[in-house]
């Protein structure tokens, strides 16, 4: 998903390896900690699960301010974009819709 690309989008053309490296990591924590919630049988709606939203939200600040409707457009592209759904999918099968409707439930309680 952070591949240091030649073919990436602009954003990408002036971030260091070190940064990549980082920007990976984090999400990589989230993902993990996201999965291992799912496993477990947390539910969507869990405090726990929807801190960890709010971890995601920051994390995609880094790049981008979305609003309640552009954070959910993103998410429902963990589901339907099948490289997006691949890098969730790896962590825990289901991951990526787990993530997609709970944060919808984030979405709509903390943004406007």
């Amino acid at each position: 998903m952070f591949e240091n690309k030649s073919n990436h989008q602009s954003v990408n053309q002036n971030v260091s390896a070190e940064k990549h490296a980082e920007y990976a990591a984090q999400h990589d924590n989230i993902g993990r900690a996201l999965g291992d919630l799912l496993a477990a049988g947390a539910e969507i709606n869990d405090p726990v699960v929807q801190e960890w939203i709010g971890k995601h939200y920051a994390f995609v600040k880094q790049f981008w301010t979305p609003n309640r409707i552009a954070y959910k457009s993103l998410a429902l592209t963990y589901v339907m974009d099948p490289a997006f759904k691949a890098t969730y999918e790896a962590y825990q099968p289901g991951l990526a819709s787990f993530v997609q409707k709970a944060i919808n439930i984030w979405a709509d309680a903390n943004l406007s």
